[in-house]
């Protein structure tokens, strides 16, 4: 068996999804046999939210639940791993994945997807200020500030607290959040992202947004905002394929 791709999901369940339909829709194929082999493992059941560990480190850490999944596609012949969450690459959760990875001695390659958002950034947008939608974990954990800010090509804006709390309600609400309903997505949620947008690109001159929460393309991709927007599980699907099937990856539209 050659190299396959391995996702782990769950993170919700609707983004691991995603994250596979992403890779399918990058892969240049005439037939069904010209996909690379692709293994999905959604567990939400095994991963606890990622946000709330970060706030309470006394809780289980999901990487527990991340570890599992990863063991289980290396056994399933994964060779490249992608994670469909942001906040599981904090490295208070993505450190011990790692270490759990050497540790058992799996064959398999990990990818970032914040390092591998930074690489497409940084050759395909030109504004040097971006605009961060994230979970509360994520915004706490600084994982994207600490890797778009090291090398000085970028700055990550925040939005206002209550900003902040209009893209989490998006996300989490319980009647209206995308994770509580994926398909079809509420149009609430997006009318959220969409406010919060808007006064951003108005106040702040803001021309890119990074859209780092896998759930948050569901919603905000909806929109046609006169700006950059950034997917960062679009940026991981080619850059899974561009390490198991290079000559399968569709040119960058």
């Amino acid at each position: 068996m050659g190299a396959m791709i391995g996702l782990v999901g769950g993170m919700g369940p609707y983004a691991g999804l995603d994250l596979l339909k992403k890779v399918y829709d990058n892969v240049e194929a005439g037939s069904d046999q010209d996909y690379p082999d692709v293994a999905l493992i959604s567990t939400s059941r095994l991963i606890p939210d990622r946000s709330q560990y970060i706030k309470h480190p006394e809780t289980e850490n999901p990487a527990v639940g991340i570890m599992h999944c990863v063991k289980k596609l290396a056994s399933m012949g994964a060779t490249h791993v992608g994670i469909s969450c942001n906040t599981a690459h904090a490295p208070i959760i993505m450190s011990q994945v790692k270490a759990f990875v050497v540790l058992e001695e799996l064959p398999v390659t990990l990818l970032s997807i914040v390092e591998e958002s930074y690489r497409y950034a940084a050759a395909n947008v030109d504004s040097d200020r971006l605009a961060l939608f994230a979970t509360e974990g994520t915004y706490l954990s600084r994982i994207y500030h600490s890797v778009f800010e090291r090398e000085g090509r970028f700055s990550i804006v925040e939005p206002e607290d209550d900003d902040k709390r209009l893209i989490w309600d998006a996300i989490y609400d319980k009647d209206y959040g995308i994770k509580a309903r994926s398909n079809p997505v509420d149009l609430r949620a997006v009318d959220n992202f969409r406010a919060v947008s808007e006064r951003m690109m108005e106040r702040q001159g803001i021309k890119a947004f990074i859209m780092g929460c896998t759930e948050i393309p569901l919603g905000m991709s909806r929109l046609h905002l006169p700006a950059t927007l950034i997917d960062p599980a679009r940026v991981l699907a080619r850059a899974l394929i561009t390490a198991v099937a290079p000559v399968k990856l569709k040119p960058e539209a």
